[in-house]
């Protein structure tokens, strides 16, 4: 079982008002060093401001950031989720929903926020992941996904570099630096170092090697 939300959020989540200009929020982001905001009115979240958000409907949109209002471009209603509720669940939410931050609210009280790597790197949620369908899953989303979650699913291999704990990617097949003929070269050394006949025949080709001169 995945730990509960509320022992992996952060709870230091900095908000702006929806009165605000959009040329404050990125202001706001860049001196946090953050990429996004939770909108709130009077102190309840009702909505979040991404750098997507601004790129998309601002800047390829020419709009003027000292004009433009964070109420106009946010992205509302707000998907929420309770400090309670179990990292995998959240993960799965999060992919049906097509979001990569998820606040996290109690009795409309903003508690913290979660992104979907921090979901992804906390224990049972990539086992939980593999479990369920990710069809229909956006792009970008499974842009995300695609170092961490184990690709033997699709593959019916997995990495030989990488053990169960790791955040890394499965088999990549003739694509990967490791792959020699039609084979991996990893799993192929690691195959023959667990035989006897590995360490015989490298006992052999010492022995029988030619002495300096």
């Amino acid at each position: 079982m995945s730990r509960k939300l509320g022992k992996i959020m952060v709870e230091d989540v900095v908000t702006i008002k929806q009165s605000a200009t959009i040329k404050q929020a990125a202001e706001l982001m860049n001196s946090h060093e953050i990429g996004c905001l939770i909108v709130s009115d009077q102190e309840k979240p009702i909505g979040i401001l991404t750098e997507r958000d601004i790129l998309k409907r601002v800047v390829c949109k020419s709009r003027q950031s000292q004009k433009t209002k964070v109420r106009e471009i946010m992205s509302r209603p707000l998907i929420t989720a309770s400090p309670h509720v179990h990292a995998g669940e959240a993960a799965k939410l999060m992919l049906e929903r097509n979001i990569k931050k998820l606040p996290i609210v109690e009795s409309e009280r903003l508690m913290g926020l979660v992104t979907i790597t921090d979901l992804l790197r906390s224990p049972g949620v990539i086992e939980f992941l593999n479990k369920i369908s990710l069809d229909g899953t956006p792009t970008h989303i499974r842009k995300a996904l695609g170092m961490y979650l184990d690709q033997a699913k699709l593959h019916r291999r997995s990495c030989p570099l990488n053990t169960k704990e790791s955040l890394a990617m499965g088999c990549l097949g003739i694509s990967c630096m490791w792959w020699v003929g039609d084979e991996c070269a990893v799993a192929k050394l690691a195959r023959l170092m667990s035989t006897e006949e590995y360490v015989e025949t490298e006992l052999i080709q010492e022995d029988s090697s030619p002495l300096p001169t």
